[in-house]
């Protein structure tokens, strides 16, 4: 799909994330064993494809309880890496540093792996069981035509759309969306060329041909999130009936005998194989005929090492791909958050400035979603409120070690300061950021815990959300922008906030939330916006996570209250994390076995008012 607001190119420059891929080691133990294990995928390839949908059904839910038994494994491995120090640090040891509770890190991870995990398979289970029971997988409202059928002709037009609810899932599926996830919608935007009926049917079509793909993919896993390669590897196997070679990241090498256990029954079916290792190991899979397909969650440097051989800066405008096997992949982003000028409550502006600052500290902001450009308007009153809440939040949280390569280094580098000598990595939020002389903040993607606030002129409401969608496409990557929009009862202020969200070129647009979640919901489809090339991939090509086989996705939009509440279990200074996410994994592993699970949901109140 060609770019549909003919917008500015905003590539992201090279970042050390490039390390998913870049990173020298020393040749691997599953090196000589990789034509074996390439040989029993394509076996394991061709079996798949005669396996019926009863019988994938059947794999998807056994996976989600060997996953479920694994979890507490994979959350405890997760967190004793994130709590070491990155290769060289000069930090103290690990038995002397009393940072980021252990608990918060745990809770963090059972979030992000595990559970997620659990709940993909879950999804894709009864997406599949549906469409071969209804013919279509089952929703919580009918898909709808858009409201908004054309933009401003100055970006172009959007294409007509079909609106697709996705979250909250069908209550067929017994995950209890709605109260778990309460005042949360996620809808996924199809382009379509006609009306419903039309789109079913398109709908239908992709859902009988698209788990056909067949061959072998290689999965290139990232390095920061221990949750993104097993997800990835599910939807390659479910979505495209692909069998899987899995090369985890090094730093995910001790993971491996947990992950094997988790998606045994994946690699008994033949579907999975997960190897180890660096950049040698990637070469000769990638170079490997029985492989067909490459995915890829890394950097643009990973991109541009893979695809082309030599850094873009380096490319001959005549260069032709070194990649000739088809890929997809997901290259990160500088993420904005737009708050919209209005009246807030004192609520409002505590639980908006809480979720900015959770999207900053988790994971040590080693995410390729967490926030790093807050774009206000500065003659808003409450400007100043508002992001003296947001750094009294991030005041509150103690530093985070310098776990991944590189970092304390990048740190060092945009802050212009020493890195303190324990190991950590303190949070900067920079405020009134001049976007012209210090450019270099937003330029790039900064895998750190650092993030800038610009405050644009404007002289309305109107005038602002002009210039914050203008501004966004001045900054790198496609991949997800964050909103905050007051509430409103006058139907030209709603249109305009539903223009500004038409016209933010994302792959999802979040409102009064973290655009994480849309990950974190499985259901979501996840990558960058139409538009990626091999020459300017942008934020990636393709997207994952779309367990219902939705056709021809243009984006999506999640919306979320503008109070919180419960405290999400994923907010760093929630008490009762571990306990919340430990009882969403089994109350989903229980939907996979088909118990009941109203009782599981029960017991989580205590937690959910304790935390």
């Amino acid at each position: 799909m060609g770019k549909i607001f003919g917008r500015h190119s905003r590539r992201l420059k090279n970042t050390d994330k490039q390390a998913k891929f870049t990173m020298k080691s020393s040749p691997t133990p599953g090196l000589p064993h990789l034509g074996d294990a390439l040989e029993r995928l394509a076996d394991g390839a061709r079996r798949h494809a005669s396996r019926s949908p009863a019988d994938r059904v059947s794999l998807a839910l056994q996976t989600a309880q060997a996953v479920a038994a694994a979890a507490d494994r994979w959350a405890e491995a997760a967190r004793t890496m994130k709590l070491r120090l990155e290769p060289g640090s000069r930090g103290m040891p690990d038995a002397e540093f009393l940072g980021t509770p252990p608990a918060t890190i745990l809770a963090e991870e059972m979030a992000t792996g595990p559970l997620a995990t659990v709940r993909l398979l879950v999804l894709t289970a009864r997406a599949l069981a549906d469409a071969q029971r209804y013919g279509l997988p089952r929703l919580s409202a009918r898909p709808r035509l858009s409201s908004v059928s054309q933009a401003n002709a100055s970006h172009g037009g959007l294409p007509d759309l079909v609106e697709v609810d996705v979250l909250p899932a069908a209550f067929s599926s017994q995950l209890h969306d709605r109260a778990i996830f309460r005042g949360f919608r996620g809808t996924v935007r199809c382009v379509s060329s006609g009306d419903v009926a039309t789109f079913d049917r398109s709908w239908d079509r992709e859902i009988q041909t698209r788990p056909s793909s067949g061959g072998v993919a290689l999965v290139l896993g990232a390095g920061n999130v221990t949750g993104l390669a097993a997800a990835d590897a599910i939807c390659q196997i479910f979505e495209y009936g692909r069998a899987v070679l899995l090369k985890l990241h090094p730093l995910h090498a001790g993971l491996e005998p947990i992950l094997r256990e988790a998606l045994g029954p994946l690699i008994t079916a033949g579907t999975l194989e997960i190897v180890a290792g660096g950049t040698d190991l990637a070469q000769a899979a990638v170079a490997a005929p029985t492989v067909t397909h490459v995915h890829l969650t890394g950097g643009e440097g990973a991109f541009d090492a893979l695809v082309w051989g030599v850094p873009r800066e380096k490319r001959a405008a005549d260069a032709q791909p070194r990649l000739i096997k088809p890929i997809t992949c997901e290259l990160g982003n500088v993420t904005p958050w737009i708050v919209v000028p209005g009246r807030y409550t004192r609520q409002q502006l505590d639980s908006q400035a809480d979720m900015i600052a959770a999207s900053i500290v988790n994971n040590t902001s080693f995410n390729c979603i967490a926030t790093k450009l807050v774009i206000t308007c500065r003659s808003w009153d409450q400007r100043q409120e508002f992001l003296e809440r947001i750094q009294r939040r991030l005041d509150q949280q103690p530093a985070r070690r310098a776990w991944y390569p590189g970092a304390t280094s990048l740190w060092e580098t945009l802050t212009q300061r020493q890195a303190p000598s324990d190991g950590t990595l303190p949070t900067v939020f920079r405020t009134d950021l001049d976007p012209e002389r210090e450019a270099h903040w937003t330029e790039r993607e900064w895998f750190v815990p650092c993030v800038a606030e610009v405050a644009l002129e404007a002289g309305s409401v109107d005038e602002f959300c002009s210039r914050a969608s203008e501004h966004t496409r001045r900054i790198p990557g496609s991949l997800a922008a964050n909103v905050t929009l007051p509430k409103t009862s006058d139907p030209a202020g709603r249109r305009r906030q539903e223009l500004l969200l038409d016209h933010l070129a994302y792959g999802v647009v979040a409102v009064n939330c973290w655009a994480a979640l849309a990950y974190a919901f499985t259901s979501i489809p996840w990558g960058g916006y139409p538009g990626g090339t091999l020459q300017d991939p942008q934020s990636g090509l393709g997207m994952v996570h779309n367990p219902l086989l939705l056709p021809l996705v243009h984006n999506s939009i999640l919306r979320g209250p503008l109070v919180s509440w419960p405290k999400p279990p994923w907010f760093a200074w929630n008490t009762r994390g571990v306990q919340l996410t430990r009882g969403v994994t089994d109350l989903y592993a229980r939907a996979s076995a088909g118990r009941p699970t109203l009782l599981a949901l029960m017991r989580l109140l205590p937690d959910v008012l304790a935390g």
